[in-house]
């Protein structure tokens, strides 16, 4: 869908200021103490890294930023309009109205757009420390007999969670000009009380739902050491070992897409 290459600023700001996965199925249920697991070139759905760790796992309380304003409000790159419309797409299905997607897309072929912008309205952070998740590891291993904990599956602890209830869409033309997106898509949800839909003055849609969505997500790939007999994060550099671990010597977090893809396939459970 989107390169880690890429130069996109809005993208570029989510990799590089807060080293997350961009993720291609909003989410309702990952939280900061999640677990992703990746069998192959398969990703699960994420569970709780507790259902995996023995013993009885405690973890801090997350530290919650209600709005990380470099990223709230600032729009994409021009992206196709299948791009584009399945981002929104998604977004809607993760708000509990699917299949919509051959709807809108035929409706934004109506249009004088030829490509698309998107942003999100007030993005919220709740996270863990690398040191506090670490810390609450210590002691810790994998679940024997888990059908889940198996040679060769790799682990991916989240530690923070980004989150938005709304994403905005802007149709652009060839000269990459704003242009109008019709009545079509404005309507295209409007008989669902779960999401309101407005008209923004710089032509813009925005999809506004109840309860914010995760959008992107910072990972830790966690391993067992069987000569130490300890867990330890995972990094390009090598094994890091969590005892000791401090607060200004982080692990690296990690990027998961296959492909160098920015966005990961994960898909959560319905609700």
């Amino acid at each position: 869908m989107c390169r880690r290459n890429t130069s996109d600023e809005l993208i570029r700001r989510f990799l590089d200021d807060y080293h997350v996965n961009l993720l291609s199925m909003p989410g309702r249920r990952v939280q900061c103490g999640s677990v992703y697991i990746k069998e192959g070139k398969r990703l699960t759905a994420p569970g709780l890294l507790s259902e995996i760790i023995e013993a009885e796992l405690t973890l801090p309380s997350p530290f919650a930023e209600d709005d990380l304003s470099d990223l709230s409000g600032t729009w994409s790159d021009s992206v196709s309009l299948s791009v584009g419309i399945k981002l929104l797409s998604n977004f809607l299905t993760a708000l509990g109205l699917g299949g919509l997607l051959d709807k809108l897309q035929a409706s934004a072929m109506e249009t004088n757009a030829r490509n698309m912008a998107f942003r999100f309205k007030k993005v919220s952070r709740e996270s863990l420390s690398p040191a506090g998740l670490g810390t609450a590891l210590i002691g810790h291993h994998f679940r024997v007999g888990h059908p889940w904990v198996k040679d060769g599956n790799q682990y991916f602890a989240v530690a923070s969670v980004l989150r938005s209830a709304s994403i905005s869409i802007q149709g652009r033309d060839r000269q990459d000009t704003a242009v109008g997106l019709g009545a079509g898509l404005a309507t295209v949800a409007d008989v669902d009380a779960k999401v309101e839909v407005k008209e923004e003055d710089d032509h813009a849609l925005t999809y506004r739902g109840r309860d914010p969505l995760a959008i992107a997500v910072e990972l830790y790939e966690l391993r067992w050491d069987s000569g130490r007999q300890e867990l330890v994060f995972q990094t390009p550099r090598g094994p890091l070992h969590i005892l000791g671990l401090q607060e200004d010597e982080p692990p690296d977090p990690v990027f998961v897409g296959d492909n160098e893809d920015a966005f990961i396939e994960a898909e959560e459970p319905s609700s």
